[in-house]
């Protein structure tokens, strides 16, 4: 069995495990071919000629493969935000909106020469689990929120943001792109502004992700931040 063949099983697997506790709906199944159309689709932006792909966070290819996501998020009926690390967020609401949010996703930046799996099998599998609760008009208890974080691959940058580690002197640092972290936030529609007047303010933009955290990502531990709270 190669590879293809065996995301393809897993992702068919995984998304009749994530769908089960709805009990009072027939057995729902993500599209497996349409995850595996999606990742070739991704795959194109950043392509190397020898295989696999560069997608630096920051760089124009990633600019197009958030662009190529946010519409798929679109089509899945999330309502989607850039909030204000850069991080892509797509919500669905849920028969209780009082309820927080499960947030699931990953990430789409790559390190140079880097594979076409890693990141992108979570970021667009959370997508196609919404789009498969849109088609079978399922509403969750739960808002859901899939969310693409920024600039994983360079330091956790986009989920270390939410949890407001990011100090001063890193937001200065120079990225694999030739842009600074600060310069590479406002390049992908952050705006660092609104995450400063929000501290100021002591809103809880941010604490609305955390206790209810659904699916781990790759490198969301969800665990980690909610002994913190």
């Amino acid at each position: 069995m190669n590879r293809r063949h065996f995301t393809f099983g897993l992702l068919g697997a995984a998304g009749v495990l994530a769908l089960r506790p709805l009990a009072s709906q027939p057995q729902l199944r993500v599209n497996g071919a349409r995850i595996i159309e999606h990742l070739n689709a991704l795959a194109e932006f950043g392509k190397n000629p020898q295989g696999g792909v560069t997608r630096l966070a920051y760089s124009e290819a990633d600019r197009q493969g958030r662009e190529y996501v946010v519409g798929l998020m679109r089509a899945a009926k999330l309502d989607v935000s850039i909030d204000a690390a850069g991080n892509i967020l797509g919500r669905r609401v849920g028969s209780d909106n009082s309820l927080k949010p499960l947030l699931f996703g990953s990430h789409i930046d790559s390190v140079p020469e880097g594979g076409n799996y890693d990141g992108e099998v979570g970021s667009l599998s959370a997508i196609e689990v919404a789009q498969t609760l849109f088609e079978n008009k399922v509403t969750t208890r739960h808002p859901l929120e899939v969310i693409i974080f920024q600039n994983e691959e360079g330091g956790l940058i986009g989920s270390r943001a939410i949890d407001g580690e990011l100090t001063e002197t890193e937001l200065d640092l120079v990225s694999r792109s030739g842009k600074t972290i600060r310069e590479g936030i406002r390049f992908l529609g952050g705006d660092l502004r609104r995450r400063a007047r929000h501290h100021r303010s002591g809103g809880a933009g941010s604490e609305r992700h955390r206790p209810a955290c659904g699916k781990r990502s790759d490198a969301y531990r969800c665990d980690q931040r909610n002994r913190r709270l």
